[in-house]
Parts: structure tokens; C-alpha cells; sequence
């Protein structure tokens, strides 16, 4: 009797994960994955930060931020734990640290902004049209992690961090960012129109082009 309301209960568990809408997060078990998950625990002190107008701490946390999201793809290569669900989680945590270090410039930095308003506004756009195109094409955020993508997201993490911290930027390096970007942003788009699927290892369509 004690059995049977045991196997019961066990299927009734199974095929509640199993009802339509169920999802539950897979445990973190790969250091990658917790690393990713540490840059998203330190989203809302570095928030606080903000709140608080310290312009230099905050710099210096999102450089450890950036820390964790070099480390955590490093040791998923090293280990080969890459998964889906482990390059879905980082290009969430990436795209939140994204928007909120765009915020925080934008609140504590707003001199920057109004001098070069029409080239962050277009900016915008096509990071805003990368994620719609991703989106209606697979119903997902695409994570492609191309290497452009890479490069931008470094080298404007770099720019922003230096911004926050010394509150003065040179106008050529910022252009300079701004084009690597610019070239991420159509080489993610071109990747997302021309391909029936997500694939996180293209690295880049220029490569997967040799290959053929």
C-alpha cells in the first residue's frame, strides 16, 4: 500500500514536469554555469551602487563582472560542459548587464550622452533589431557568440568601465567601439536572417563559409 502511494506520487511529480508550460532550471553544476550566475548575483549590488551615485566602485564591479563572463566560457571550452542551456544563461546575464550598464552611463554619465545622442540612438536600434530579428526568427534571444559579438562586447565593456570610472573618454576610441559594434550588429543580423537554426559555435559567417 505505502509503495503504490509512493509510485503514485513519483508519477504524479513526472508528469507535472512534464505538463505543458512546466520548466524548471537545471542545477548549476558546471563552474561555467555558477560563474554566470555570480554576474547575475552581483546585478543588484552594482544597482545599488548606481543608486547611490559611486561612479567608481560601480566601474570596478562591472570589471569583475567582465571578469566572470571571460572566465565562464573559458572553463566551459576547457571542461567541454558547453550546453544550450549554459549558452542561453550567459547570453541573458550578457544582455542584462548590457542594458543596465547603458542605464548607468546614462544616469551617471549624462554629458557623454547628449554629445553623441544621434550615434548611441542608432546604436540602440541595431542591438534592439538584432534581439527582434532573434526572436521572431526562433522565438528565443539568438546566442550565436560570434567573435565580432566577442570583440564588441569587450572592448565596449572596456570603454564603458573607463567612462564610469574617469568620467572623460576620447572621442576616436569611442568611434573607433562604436564601429566594431556596428560590424557585430550586422554580422549578427546577416547570421540570424540566413540560418534555419540557432547555432552557438558559428563563431563567424565568414568562417562557416570557408568551410563549405
Amino acid at each position: 500500500m505505502g509503495y503504490g502511494q509512493n509510485e503514485h506520487e513519483a508519477l504524479m511529480t513526472r508528469s507535472a514536469s512534464l505538463a505543458p508550460g512546466a520548466w524548471q532550471m537545471p542545477p548549476l553544476r558546471s563552474a561555467a554555469d555558477r560563474l554566470t550566475a555570480l554576474r547575475l548575483a552581483l546585478l543588484p549590488v552594482l544597482w545599488v551602487l548606481a543608486a547611490l551615485g559611486r561612479p567608481v566602485p560601480l566601474g570596478i564591479g562591472v570589471a569583475i563582472a567582465g571578469l566572470t563572463d571571460m572566465l565562464d566560457g573559458y572553463l566551459a571550452r576547457r571542461s567541454r560542459q558547453s550546453t544550450p542551456f549554459g549558452s542561453r544563461f550567459d547570453s541573458v546575464a550578457d544582455h542584462l548587464l548590457s542594458a543596465s550598464m547603458l542605464i548607468w552611463l546614462l544616469w551617471l554619465r549624462p554629458d557623454f550622452f547628449r554629445e553623441q545622442l544621434p550615434l548611441l540612438l542608432l546604436w540602440a536600434a541595431l542591438g534592439l533589431a538584432v534581439l527582434l530579428v532573434g526572436w521572431v526568427q526562433f522565438r528565443r534571444f539568438g546566442d550565436l557568440h560570434l567573435y565580432s559579438a566577442k570583440a564588441a562586447a569587450i572592448v565596449g565593456s572596456l570603454f564603458g568601465i573607463s567612462l564610469l570610472i574617469f568620467g572623460t573618454y576620447s572621442r576616436p576610441v569611442f568611434y573607433a567601439v562604436l564601429a566594431v559594434c556596428f560590424v557585430a550588429a550586422a554580422e549578427t543580423l546577416i547570421a540570424l536572417l540566413t540560418r534555419s537554426d540557432v547555432d552557438e559555435h558559428i563563431g563567424s559567417i565568414l568562417l562557416a563559409r570557408k568551410r563549405r
